[in-house]
């Protein structure tokens, strides 16, 4: 790989790393310092993460936004202060619940939730974050609540102690708080035992490679198939627009052509109806990314971001 290539990469994260460990290894695998990615993904926790590369940081903040997917493992009976098995044990519980009971819990816990945010997180306090408070081993009288959404939620396995569960949810929701919830609504406390993420938005788990996988190809994307996402179909949800020479030339100068404005008139009508920005990429006509548009109510097109290396 050429240093300063741009776009996704869709990795198979292994258990036991940090979101940072990921991005350290890729560093050397890519030989690439520009490298970031798109959320944090607990140690304990596999799966899908949504790497960026070069310009493509600059999408972070847009795709963070995407609705997510997780299968869980809940061992029951347990918890911690981490609300994972890597936490120190608080309580400790005798259970044996029927596939019955789980199930009928489990789907109690469908719908939006004011919930604690777990003190193990990157969530800040007074400047601090969380997990910092928790490693020095202080404790908050009330932990800070928000908001959090989980939808299409279904039992996979049972057994007296452990469910198995997979679910959708949305930005900033705590897979470690819903386990949390369930072992209080059963009555015996329960912890996060194994959570492997399976989707970001439109990107599947199936797409992914894993780290060692891409060493043992030198680093070469051209093997990653699939894992690999051009900065151009980074953004699949937004409208696309797309500019000629001319149009290329004064995006570039950070000027919104009047073709391109009369173009997204029903984008801005709709940014003034929903009362929030609507988003809108412009594309050249061999497909590079060239900027990111707002409509923004009542106050028209701006523009966003403008990329200067194409990809």
């Amino acid at each position: 790989m050429q240093n300063g290539t741009n776009g996704l990469l869709l990795i198979d994260k292994p258990m036991d790393f940090t979101s940072h460990d990921v991005v350290a290894r890729l560093r050397k695998i890519l030989r690439q310092k520009t490298i970031g990615h798109t959320g944090t993904l607990d140690p304990i926790a596999t799966g899908l993460m949504v790497v960026v590369l070069g310009d493509a940081t600059k999408l972070s903040d847009y795709l963070t936004a995407e609705d997510k997917a997780y299968e869980v493992k809940v061992r029951l009976g347990v918890t911690t202060d981490s609300l994972d098995r890597t936490g120190k044990i608080l309580s400790e519980t005798p259970c044996d619940l029927t596939e019955s009971v789980l199930r009928q819990a489990v789907t109690t816990l469908e719908g939006e939730f004011e919930w604690p945010i777990p003190l193990f997180s990157a969530a800040k306090v007074d400047g601090k974050k969380l997990y910092e408070l928790g490693r020095e081993g202080r404790t908050l009288t009330e932990l800070p609540t928000k908001l959090m959404r989980f939808w299409d939620v279904r039992m996979l396995a049972s057994a007296p102690t452990v469910v198995s569960v997979r679910m959708d949810c949305s930005k900033g929701s705590f897979i470690r708080t819903w386990a949390s919830q369930l072992g209080e609504k059963l009555g015996v406390g329960g912890t996060v035992d194994e959570l492997r993420r399976t989707r970001v938005g439109g990107w599947n788990v199936t797409q992914a490679v894993t780290l060692d996988a891409l060493e043992a190809a030198g680093g070469d994307l051209k093997a990653a198939g699939t894992a690999f996402i051009p900065m151009s179909e980074a953004l699949p949800g937004l409208k696309t627009v797309m500019a000629g020479p001319k149009e290329i030339k004064l995006v570039g100068n950070g000027q919104i052509p009047r073709d391109i404005e009369n173009r997204l008139i029903v984008e801005q009508k709709r940014a003034f109806e929903l009362g929030k920005s609507v988003f809108v990429k412009v594309i050249s006509d061999a497909g590079q990314l060239l900027a990111i548009l707002a409509a923004e109510p009542g106050q028209g097109l701006r523009i966003k971001r403008v990329f200067r290396t194409f990809a």
